[in-house]
């Protein structure tokens, strides 16, 4: 019997996803906005919040920078070199968090995939037309 690998609790990192990351909608966008200083301020930059790219408010709400983390330049590359468009930056208020968004047109050859992915990693279903 083999030992689990052990988790490094130390060096963490945080993924939030929303729909309204740098992309005005509705109340999230408030709500993402209202916290980001606070989450910022205890997990600096390995807090990065994940979404969908809208290029309208992401050229006003953007900054795109180069990513320093070896983990996430080698993910956006793969990511790139599969077709999915995105765009790593810092989203343009208090606290200016880390984004990474994704060109969800970009992305749709990949869905199916990825919805296996889920259902086989974490036991997470995903309806046909979600």
């Amino acid at each position: 019997m083999t030992d689990a690998p052990r988790r490094d609790i130390k060096n963490h990192v945080l993924f939030e996803i929303a729909t309204e990351v740098a992309n005005r909608v509705g109340g999230i966008y408030s709500v993402l906005k209202s916290k980001a200083q606070v989450t910022t301020a205890e997990y600096g930059s390995t807090y990065t919040l994940l979404g969908p790219l809208n290029r309208a408010s992401a050229a006003v709400e953007v900054e795109e920078i180069e990513p320093k983390d070896p983990a996430m330049i080698k993910t956006i590359k793969s990511m790139n070199e599969r077709g999915v468009v995105t765009l790593y930056g810092r989203w343009l208020i208090d606290g200016a968090p880390r984004v990474l968004l994704f060109d969800t047109k970009t992305a749709y050859h990949k869905l199916d995939e990825w919805k296996g992915d889920l259902w086989s990693t974490a036991g997470i279903p995903s309806p046909p037309d979600d």
